[in-house]
């Protein structure tokens, strides 16, 4: 059995719909087809969703438009500094 996410203050709105409609993350991921982890990384907000086709299909699972998952503020400052990586040099 799946375990059930618990409400915190700083969830992301993906995180939030799923609370509202009673699934898990997983379930998400068996409905949307989005790997699991992809969804984990959104909600730790270690990546932030960049993928419009991920997004409509989380959107398709959870009965809302792309636009409800979206959270402007966080797009606008990027992921947080612990996930950014530093890239090679080339």
């Amino acid at each position: 059995m799946a375990r059930r996410m618990k409400v915190s203050d700083n969830m992301t709105k993906i995180d939030t719909m799923c609370i509202e409609q009673g699934i898990s993350r997983t379930e998400l991921a068996e409905r949307s087809g989005v790997p699991r982890r992809t969804l984990e990384n959104w909600s730790m907000r270690t990546r932030l969703p960049r993928d419009v086709y991920q997004l409509y299909k989380v959107a398709q699972a959870l009965e809302c438009h792309i636009e409800d998952l979206i959270e402007p503020e966080l797009a606008e400052k990027g992921p947080a500094p612990e996930a950014q990586q530093e890239s090679p040099e080339g």
